[in-house]
Formats: structure tokens, C-alpha cells, sequence
């Protein structure tokens, strides 16, 4: 064989091996690419080669709990991104929402996040910490045993802009907490007004403090100045009757209505021991 046939055959064979190596090498990143991109969920444009590295902490049917490490070169155009964006605001979520996430230190144990340049995901819970760089992704079940209701104390609740809901229910009686906000647009707040001021549930004498005091997440309920207010004790029992009919000593818990007026804001609380 000539010797310029022997280069053939080699270059030939270079030129497969690369090849191939190529091919494997694209369908690796790609199957790493699918393998993990819910950061591209969120209305930003962060591609694969952005993310330093990604720690899932949660990760079954119930719950997912990822934490993301953007390279410290893309902070300043996703920053303006999270700025010009609709599903990205300021807004903290409720406290209790906010202890959902977490950063693990060296020791392994948890800490809270770093909260001094953060964007709010407005569709889901997902949190952008620009300081440092972070992208923490939530996806749990955060309406666990809740009921999806309709109406809350003659209030429709098919309908609202934005619901936050905190319901921790558990045992053979259902017993928990249940701990609701809704708001509502001007035109959905002027019918609920409507509907309030024909209600007998619904007062606007406003309620002693130390029962709104179990509006620990929404303290801004103790300084509503125009209001509607609902409290009643309940009594947690399979025989019907005896829900609508039973003494201060058989009650079992209690529930609180507010809704603000200038806010289209419903507040509900409802527990049970």
C-alpha cells in the first residue's frame, strides 16, 4: 500500500473518530441539558452554559427544592431582565413561604437565604438572588389538603389576582390550620363589598386585636381602616347538625373573616384542635 493511501486511511479514520466523539459529545450535553432545566421556567432567558452548578435538595412526587449558581458574568443582563419583567417583582413572599427555602453551609446545616437583592417569581415560587448569584426553585405542594374553595363566608373565590394559601391539616379529624389571602381586583372588590353589606356574617366593627393577632403573617390586618370583620367559634364534627348546633364548651376552634375595603383583600383564618 502507498504511503499516500496509508494517510488516506488514517485521516479517514481521525475524521470518523472525531466525528463520533461529536456526535456523543452532543447528545451527552443534551440528555445534561434535559436532565435539568427548570431554570428555564421563569421568563428569563439563562442559558445551560450560564449555570456554574445546580444542588437538588428535594426531589420526589411531592416536593422539588433546587438551588442554582449563575455565573457571576450574566448577573448584570438577568438583572435587567428580572427589572423589565412582568412575572418578576419585589414582593416578599409570606413568611411562612419564605422559610420553605434555605442555603445548606458547610457544616450541612441550613440557613436562611441571603435576602438584601432578591426578585419574587410572581407565577410560582422561585427566587432570584442577585448578590450572589442564586436562582432557589420551589415546586412543592404548598395547598396541601386544601380545599379548593369556591366561597369563603359568602365571599366567591373562583376568581382573585394573586392567593396565598397555608393549610396544615392532619389526623383522623382533619385537625389543623388553615390561613388564607386572596386579593382581588376593583371590579371583583366592588361586588364583594356589595355582597358584605347585605351579609349577616359580616360586620364593620372591627375585631378586639388580640383576635386578630392570629394574622401572624399579615400584621398590616391590625391597621386596616376600612374593613368588614367575621368571627365565629366552630365545632369540628362529622354529625352535621351538631356543626351548626353546639355550645361554647364543645367548640373546637374558630374562624376570622377580614376584608379590606381599600385593598380588595381577603384574610381568612380557620383552626381547629
Amino acid at each position: 500500500m502507498k504511503k499516500t493511501e496509508k494517510l488516506k486511511n488514517i485521516s479517514l479514520i481521525v475524521a470518523i473518530i472525531i466525528i463520533f466523539s461529536l456526535i456523543m459529545y452532543i447528545v451527552i450535553l443534551k440528555y445534561i441539558i434535559k436532565a435539568d432545566n427548570d431554570y428555564t421556567k421563569f421568563g428569563i432567558d439563562i442559558k445551560y452554559y450560564e449555570i456554574k452548578y445546580y444542588t437538588v435538595y428535594e426531589d420526589d412526587v411531592f416536593e422539588e427544592y433546587k438551588v442554582y449558581k449563575i455565573n457571576n458574568r450574566s448577573i448584570n443582563d438577568l438583572k435587567k431582565q428580572l427589572e423589565n419583567s412582568k412575572l418578576w417583582s419585589r414582593n416578599k413572599y409570606y413568611e411562612y413561604i419564605m422559610n420553605e427555602f434555605y442555603d445548606i453551609k458547610e457544616n450541612d446545616e441550613a440557613s436562611p437565604i441571603d435576602r438584601q437583592d432578591v426578585y419574587y417569581y410572581e407565577n410560582g415560587y422561585a427566587i432570584f438572588d442577585v448578590k450572589n448569584a442564586k436562582l432557589y426553585y420551589l415546586k412543592s405542594n404548598p395547598y396541601k389538603q386544601h380545599r379548593d374553595y369556591n366561597e369563603i363566608l359568602g365571599i366567591r373565590t373562583s376568581s382573585y389576582k394573586t392567593r396565598e394559601i397555608y393549610s396544615v391539616r392532619g389526623g383522623p379529624q382533619n385537625d389543623g390550620t388553615d390561613y388564607y389571602t386572596y386579593e382581588f381586583n376593583e371590579e371583583q372588590g366592588k361586588e364583594i363589598i356589595k355582597t358584605l353589606e347585605k351579609s349577616p356574617k359580616w360586620s364593620k366593627n372591627k375585631l378586639e386585636d388580640d383576635r386578630l393577632d392570629d394574622f401572624e403573617y399579615n400584621e398590616e390586618v391590625l391597621s386596616i381602616k376600612n374593613g368588614y370583620y367575621h368571627y365565629e367559634k366552630v365545632c369540628r364534627t362529622s354529625d352535621e347538625n351538631k356543626k351548626y348546633n353546639f355550645t361554647d364548651e364543645e367548640a373546637t376552634g374558630w374562624e376570622i373573616g377580614v376584608y379590606d375595603v381599600d385593598k380588595n383583600i381577603l384574610y381568612y383564618y380557620w383552626t381547629s384542635y
